[in-house]
Protein backbone atom coordinates (compact mmCIF):
# COMPACT_ATOMS: atom_id res chain seq x y z
CA UNK A 1 0.00 0.00 0.00
CA UNK A 2 0.93 3.65 -0.40
CA UNK A 3 0.17 5.56 2.80
CA UNK A 4 0.28 9.29 3.61
CA UNK A 5 0.54 10.21 7.29
CA UNK A 6 -0.31 13.80 8.26
CA UNK A 7 0.63 15.54 11.51
CA UNK A 8 0.97 19.17 12.53
CA UNK A 9 2.86 18.31 15.73
CA UNK A 10 6.10 20.22 16.30
CA UNK A 11 7.24 18.44 19.49
CA UNK A 12 8.31 14.89 20.25
CA UNK A 13 5.20 13.60 22.03
CA UNK A 14 3.64 10.21 22.59
CA UNK A 15 1.62 10.62 19.40
CA UNK A 16 4.63 11.49 17.23
CA UNK A 17 6.63 8.61 18.71
CA UNK A 18 3.80 6.20 17.80
CA UNK A 19 3.73 7.64 14.27
CA UNK A 20 7.50 7.32 13.88
CA UNK A 21 7.56 3.68 14.96
CA UNK A 22 4.55 2.89 12.76
CA UNK A 23 6.37 4.30 9.73
CA UNK A 24 9.43 2.14 10.42
CA UNK A 25 7.30 -1.01 10.69
CA UNK A 26 5.24 -0.27 7.59
CA UNK A 27 8.33 0.38 5.52
CA UNK A 28 9.92 -2.84 6.79
CA UNK A 29 6.80 -4.72 5.64
CA UNK A 30 7.12 -3.31 2.14
CA UNK A 31 4.62 -0.45 2.16
CA UNK A 32 5.35 3.00 0.69
CA UNK A 33 5.16 5.57 3.48
CA UNK A 34 5.27 9.37 3.28
CA UNK A 35 4.75 11.83 6.14
CA UNK A 36 3.31 15.33 5.66
CA UNK A 37 4.58 17.45 8.54
CA UNK A 38 5.59 20.92 9.64
CA UNK A 39 9.02 22.39 8.83
CA UNK A 40 11.63 22.65 11.57
CA UNK A 41 10.50 20.01 14.03
CA UNK A 42 12.00 16.99 15.79
CA UNK A 43 9.88 14.45 13.92
CA UNK A 44 11.09 15.79 10.56
CA UNK A 45 14.70 15.31 11.63
CA UNK A 46 14.09 11.76 12.86
CA UNK A 47 12.28 10.78 9.68
CA UNK A 48 15.05 12.18 7.49
CA UNK A 49 17.64 10.25 9.52
CA UNK A 50 15.73 7.05 8.67
CA UNK A 51 15.33 8.04 5.00
CA UNK A 52 11.54 8.02 5.25
CA UNK A 53 10.04 10.31 2.56
CA UNK A 54 8.77 13.59 3.97
CA UNK A 55 6.36 16.10 2.48
CA UNK A 56 6.97 19.41 4.28
CA UNK A 57 3.97 21.71 4.42
CA UNK A 58 3.29 24.54 6.90
CA UNK A 59 -0.04 23.98 8.67
CA UNK A 60 -1.02 27.25 10.28
CA UNK A 61 -4.58 26.46 11.39
CA UNK A 62 -7.32 23.83 11.07
CA UNK A 63 -8.72 25.34 7.90
CA UNK A 64 -5.49 26.35 6.19
CA UNK A 65 -6.67 26.23 2.56
CA UNK A 66 -3.17 26.57 1.12
CA UNK A 67 -1.94 23.59 3.14
CA UNK A 68 -4.99 21.56 2.15
CA UNK A 69 -4.44 22.44 -1.52
CA UNK A 70 -0.82 21.29 -1.35
CA UNK A 71 -1.88 18.00 0.25
CA UNK A 72 -4.52 17.57 -2.48
CA UNK A 73 -1.86 18.14 -5.14
CA UNK A 74 0.29 15.42 -3.57
CA UNK A 75 -2.67 13.02 -3.48
CA UNK A 76 -3.52 13.70 -7.13
CA UNK A 77 0.09 13.02 -8.12
CA UNK A 78 0.89 10.05 -5.88
CA UNK A 79 -2.50 8.26 -5.69
CA UNK A 80 -2.17 6.99 -2.12
CA UNK A 81 -4.37 4.18 -0.86
CA UNK A 82 -4.73 5.51 2.69
CA UNK A 83 -4.45 8.86 4.47
CA UNK A 84 -3.88 8.67 8.22
CA UNK A 85 -4.40 11.95 10.11
CA UNK A 86 -2.74 11.82 13.53
CA UNK A 87 -3.71 15.12 15.14
CA UNK A 88 -6.68 17.56 15.09
CA UNK A 89 -5.35 20.00 12.48
CA UNK A 90 -4.28 17.12 10.25
CA UNK A 91 -7.83 15.77 10.57
CA UNK A 92 -9.36 19.01 9.24
CA UNK A 93 -6.81 19.46 6.45
CA UNK A 94 -7.25 15.87 5.27
CA UNK A 95 -11.00 16.41 4.98
CA UNK A 96 -10.56 19.57 2.91
CA UNK A 97 -7.94 17.94 0.69
CA UNK A 98 -10.25 14.97 0.19
CA UNK A 99 -12.96 17.30 -1.08
CA UNK A 100 -10.62 18.60 -3.79
CA UNK A 101 -9.49 15.29 -5.30
CA UNK A 102 -10.80 11.70 -5.49
CA UNK A 103 -9.85 10.68 -1.97
CA UNK A 104 -8.47 7.39 -0.68
CA UNK A 105 -9.52 5.87 2.63
CA UNK A 106 -9.18 8.38 5.48
CA UNK A 107 -8.26 7.22 9.00
CA UNK A 108 -8.23 9.65 11.93
CA UNK A 109 -6.49 8.96 15.25
CA UNK A 110 -7.99 10.44 18.42
CA UNK A 111 -5.70 10.56 21.48
CA UNK A 112 -7.46 12.88 23.96
CA UNK A 113 -10.68 12.31 25.86
CA UNK A 114 -12.13 15.84 25.75
CA UNK A 115 -15.82 15.75 24.87
CA UNK A 116 -16.79 16.67 21.32
CA UNK A 117 -18.35 20.12 20.98
CA UNK A 118 -21.95 19.39 20.00
CA UNK A 119 -22.71 23.12 19.84
CA UNK A 120 -19.89 23.74 17.36
CA UNK A 121 -21.00 23.25 13.74
CA UNK A 122 -17.44 22.88 12.44
CA UNK A 123 -16.65 20.24 15.07
CA UNK A 124 -19.77 18.28 14.15
CA UNK A 125 -18.94 18.43 10.45
CA UNK A 126 -15.39 17.38 11.19
CA UNK A 127 -16.35 14.27 13.16
CA UNK A 128 -19.51 13.22 11.33
CA UNK A 129 -18.12 13.55 7.82
CA UNK A 130 -18.93 10.61 5.56
CA UNK A 131 -15.43 10.97 4.05
CA UNK A 132 -13.87 9.46 7.20
CA UNK A 133 -13.47 5.71 6.78
CA UNK A 134 -12.45 4.91 10.34
CA UNK A 135 -11.46 6.50 13.64
CA UNK A 136 -8.71 4.95 15.74
CA UNK A 137 -9.36 5.54 19.45
CA UNK A 138 -6.34 4.88 21.66
CA UNK A 139 -8.56 3.76 24.57
CA UNK A 140 -12.10 2.58 25.25
CA UNK A 141 -12.79 5.88 27.00
CA UNK A 142 -12.02 7.80 23.81
CA UNK A 143 -14.20 5.40 21.82
CA UNK A 144 -17.06 6.25 24.18
CA UNK A 145 -16.37 9.97 23.74
CA UNK A 146 -16.55 9.66 19.95
CA UNK A 147 -19.73 7.57 19.97
CA UNK A 148 -21.47 9.86 22.48
CA UNK A 149 -20.45 12.78 20.25
CA UNK A 150 -22.31 11.35 17.27
CA UNK A 151 -19.76 9.11 15.52
CA UNK A 152 -21.33 5.79 14.43
CA UNK A 153 -19.97 2.95 16.64
CA UNK A 154 -18.99 0.91 13.59
CA UNK A 155 -16.58 3.64 12.50
CA UNK A 156 -14.49 3.47 15.68
CA UNK A 157 -11.72 0.92 16.27
CA UNK A 158 -9.78 0.81 19.56
CA UNK A 159 -6.03 0.34 19.12
CA UNK A 160 -4.23 1.04 22.35
CA UNK A 161 -1.13 3.21 22.17
CA UNK A 162 1.94 1.13 22.93
CA UNK A 163 5.24 1.39 24.76
CA UNK A 164 8.71 0.71 23.41
CA UNK A 165 9.33 -2.02 25.98
CA UNK A 166 13.00 -2.32 25.03
CA UNK A 167 13.71 1.35 25.73
CA UNK A 168 11.44 1.44 28.79
CA UNK A 169 12.54 -1.55 30.83
CA UNK A 170 13.65 -1.83 34.47
CA UNK A 171 17.14 -0.48 35.09
CA UNK A 172 19.37 0.57 37.96
CA UNK A 173 19.18 4.24 38.98
CA UNK A 174 21.25 6.43 36.67
CA UNK A 175 23.32 8.32 39.23
CA UNK A 176 24.81 10.73 36.70
CA UNK A 177 21.30 12.09 36.05
CA UNK A 178 20.61 12.28 39.79
CA UNK A 179 23.76 14.36 40.19
CA UNK A 180 22.95 16.54 37.19
CA UNK A 181 19.50 17.35 38.57
CA UNK A 182 20.78 17.82 42.11
CA UNK A 183 18.39 15.24 43.55
CA UNK A 184 18.95 13.89 47.07
CA UNK A 185 19.93 10.25 47.55
CA UNK A 186 18.61 9.88 51.10
CA UNK A 187 14.88 10.04 50.34
CA UNK A 188 12.45 8.74 47.72
CA UNK A 189 11.90 10.76 44.56
CA UNK A 190 8.27 11.32 43.55
CA UNK A 191 7.92 12.38 39.93
CA UNK A 192 5.41 14.13 37.74
CA UNK A 193 6.59 13.83 34.14
CA UNK A 194 4.43 15.70 31.64
CA UNK A 195 4.41 18.98 29.72
CA UNK A 196 2.99 21.90 31.69
CA UNK A 197 -0.67 22.64 31.10
CA UNK A 198 -3.54 23.58 33.40
CA UNK A 199 -5.32 20.29 32.66
CA UNK A 200 -2.22 18.23 33.48
CA UNK A 201 -2.73 19.19 37.14
CA UNK A 202 0.81 20.12 38.15
CA UNK A 203 -0.48 22.69 40.65
CA UNK A 204 -2.59 19.99 42.33
CA UNK A 205 0.48 17.75 42.44
CA UNK A 206 2.43 20.50 44.22
CA UNK A 207 -0.39 21.08 46.70
CA UNK A 208 -0.35 17.34 47.44
CA UNK A 209 3.43 17.53 47.83
CA UNK A 210 3.04 20.22 50.47
CA UNK A 211 0.64 18.01 52.43
CA UNK A 212 3.02 15.05 52.22
CA UNK A 213 5.87 17.19 53.54
CA UNK A 214 3.74 18.67 56.32
CA UNK A 215 2.73 15.15 57.41
CA UNK A 216 6.39 14.33 58.02
CA UNK A 217 6.95 11.92 55.13
CA UNK A 218 10.45 12.19 53.71
CA UNK A 219 10.29 12.70 49.95
CA UNK A 220 11.58 14.93 47.19
CA UNK A 221 9.37 15.96 44.27
CA UNK A 222 10.52 16.22 40.65
CA UNK A 223 8.64 17.81 37.74
CA UNK A 224 9.88 17.13 34.20
CA UNK A 225 8.36 18.35 30.94
CA UNK A 226 8.13 21.34 28.66
CA UNK A 227 7.61 24.60 30.62
CA UNK A 228 7.61 22.87 34.02
CA UNK A 229 10.50 25.17 34.92
CA UNK A 230 8.52 28.27 33.94
CA UNK A 231 7.25 31.16 36.08
CA UNK A 232 3.85 29.68 37.00
CA UNK A 233 5.18 26.61 38.79
CA UNK A 234 8.12 28.55 40.21
CA UNK A 235 5.69 30.99 41.84
CA UNK A 236 3.45 28.12 43.00
CA UNK A 237 6.36 26.48 44.81
CA UNK A 238 7.31 29.79 46.41
CA UNK A 239 3.75 30.41 47.64
CA UNK A 240 3.55 26.89 49.11
CA UNK A 241 6.91 27.26 50.82
CA UNK A 242 8.28 23.94 49.54
CA UNK A 243 11.16 25.15 47.37
CA UNK A 244 13.79 22.98 49.08
CA UNK A 245 11.70 19.85 48.47
CA UNK A 246 10.98 20.32 44.75
CA UNK A 247 13.06 20.28 41.56
CA UNK A 248 11.72 21.77 38.32
CA UNK A 249 13.69 20.14 35.52
CA UNK A 250 11.96 21.42 32.38
CA UNK A 251 12.04 19.54 29.08
CA UNK A 252 14.25 16.44 28.85
CA UNK A 253 14.62 13.59 26.38
CA UNK A 254 16.23 11.04 28.74
CA UNK A 255 12.94 9.93 30.30
CA UNK A 256 13.99 6.29 30.92
CA UNK A 257 16.97 7.56 32.93
CA UNK A 258 14.74 9.95 34.88
CA UNK A 259 12.20 7.20 35.58
CA UNK A 260 15.00 4.99 36.91
CA UNK A 261 15.41 7.44 39.83
CA UNK A 262 11.75 7.45 40.90
CA UNK A 263 10.18 5.63 43.81
CA UNK A 264 6.77 6.74 42.55
CA UNK A 265 5.36 8.41 39.44
CA UNK A 266 2.22 10.54 39.81
CA UNK A 267 -0.12 11.59 37.01
CA UNK A 268 -2.31 14.43 38.27
CA UNK A 269 -4.37 15.24 35.14
CA UNK A 270 -7.72 16.97 35.62
CA UNK A 271 -9.25 15.81 32.31
CA UNK A 272 -8.45 14.98 28.68
CA UNK A 273 -6.08 12.08 29.41
CA UNK A 274 -6.67 9.63 26.57
CA UNK A 275 -4.16 6.87 27.33
CA UNK A 276 -1.18 8.37 29.12
CA UNK A 277 2.21 7.63 27.60
CA UNK A 278 4.25 8.44 30.69
CA UNK A 279 1.94 6.29 32.81
CA UNK A 280 2.55 3.31 30.51
CA UNK A 281 6.28 4.04 30.41
CA UNK A 282 6.54 4.13 34.21
CA UNK A 283 4.57 0.88 34.46
CA UNK A 284 6.86 -0.75 31.89
CA UNK A 285 9.86 0.18 34.05
CA UNK A 286 8.42 -1.26 37.30
CA UNK A 287 7.88 2.20 38.79
CA UNK A 288 4.83 2.36 41.12
CA UNK A 289 2.11 4.77 39.96
CA UNK A 290 -0.63 6.98 41.34
CA UNK A 291 -3.01 8.48 38.77
CA UNK A 292 -6.19 10.50 38.71
CA UNK A 293 -9.35 8.71 37.64
CA UNK A 294 -9.85 10.53 34.33
CA UNK A 295 -9.99 9.46 30.70
CA UNK A 296 -8.26 6.18 29.92
CA UNK A 297 -6.31 6.04 33.20
CA UNK A 298 -8.77 3.56 34.71
CA UNK A 299 -8.03 1.17 31.85
CA UNK A 300 -4.38 1.12 32.95
CA UNK A 301 -4.57 1.44 36.72
CA UNK A 302 -6.63 -0.65 39.13
CA UNK A 303 -6.22 0.36 42.76
CA UNK A 304 -4.37 -2.26 44.76
CA UNK A 305 -3.54 -4.27 41.64
CA UNK A 306 -1.44 -2.12 39.30
CA UNK A 307 -1.27 1.14 41.26
CA UNK A 308 -3.64 3.64 42.85
CA UNK A 309 -6.40 5.76 41.33
CA UNK A 310 -7.45 9.00 43.04
CA UNK A 311 -10.13 11.59 42.24
CA UNK A 312 -8.98 14.53 40.08
CA UNK A 313 -8.34 17.93 41.66
CA UNK A 314 -8.14 16.44 45.17
CA UNK A 315 -4.70 17.16 46.67
CA UNK A 316 -5.58 15.67 50.07
CA UNK A 317 -6.50 12.25 48.66
CA UNK A 318 -3.50 12.38 46.32
CA UNK A 319 -1.20 13.16 49.24
CA UNK A 320 -2.60 10.23 51.21
CA UNK A 321 -2.05 7.90 48.23
CA UNK A 322 1.54 9.12 47.87
CA UNK A 323 2.25 8.57 51.56
CA UNK A 324 0.62 5.12 51.56
CA UNK A 325 2.60 4.03 48.49
CA UNK A 326 5.90 5.18 49.99
CA UNK A 327 5.12 3.67 53.41
CA UNK A 328 4.15 0.27 51.95
CA UNK A 329 6.94 -0.22 49.46
CA UNK A 330 6.65 -4.03 49.27
CA UNK A 331 3.00 -3.85 48.18
CA UNK A 332 3.86 -1.01 45.78
CA UNK A 333 6.54 -3.19 44.19
CA UNK A 334 4.06 -6.06 43.76
CA UNK A 335 1.61 -3.70 42.02
CA UNK A 336 4.40 -2.35 39.82
CA UNK A 337 5.41 -5.88 38.79
CA UNK A 338 1.81 -6.70 37.80
CA UNK A 339 1.59 -3.41 35.91
CA UNK A 340 4.70 -4.29 33.91
CA UNK A 341 3.30 -7.72 33.07
CA UNK A 342 0.13 -6.12 31.69
CA UNK A 343 2.05 -3.59 29.63
CA UNK A 344 4.17 -6.33 28.07
CA UNK A 345 1.09 -8.41 27.33
CA UNK A 346 -1.34 -5.74 26.11
CA UNK A 347 0.34 -2.42 25.44
CA UNK A 348 3.62 -3.01 23.63
CA UNK A 349 4.51 -0.75 20.72
CA UNK A 350 4.94 -3.84 18.55
CA UNK A 351 1.32 -4.81 19.13
CA UNK A 352 0.13 -1.27 18.38
CA UNK A 353 1.83 -1.09 14.99
CA UNK A 354 0.76 -4.63 14.07
CA UNK A 355 -2.89 -3.86 14.90
CA UNK A 356 -2.72 -0.61 12.90
CA UNK A 357 -1.24 -2.35 9.87
CA UNK A 358 -3.93 -5.04 10.12
CA UNK A 359 -6.60 -2.31 10.09
CA UNK A 360 -5.07 -0.75 6.96
CA UNK A 361 -5.09 -4.11 5.20
CA UNK A 362 -8.66 -4.84 6.24
CA UNK A 363 -9.87 -1.44 4.97
CA UNK A 364 -7.97 -1.86 1.72
CA UNK A 365 -9.42 -5.35 1.19
CA UNK A 366 -12.94 -4.10 1.93
CA UNK A 367 -12.57 -1.19 -0.51
CA UNK A 368 -11.19 -3.59 -3.12
CA UNK A 369 -14.28 -5.79 -2.82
Amino acid sequence: MKILHITESRSWSGGTQQLFQLCLKLRKDGHEVTVACQPDNILLTRLQEENIPVFVVPMRQDYDLLAAFRIAQWLRRERAHIIHAHHPRAHALALIAGALVPAPALIVSRRVSFRLKKWNLFSQLKYRSSRITRFIAVSEDIRNVLVSGGVPPGKVTVIYSGVDTQRFSPKRPVETVRKELGLPSDRPIVGNLTHFSWWKGQTVFLEAAQKVIQAGTKAHFLLVGKDTDGPELTEKIRSLGIGSHVTLAGFRTDIPDVLSLLSLNVLASLQGEGFSGVLREAMAMNVPVVATDVGGNRELVQTGVTGTLVPPNDPSTMAEAIRKTLDHSDHAKDCAAEARRRVLDRYSLQRTVEDTEALYLDIQETRGR
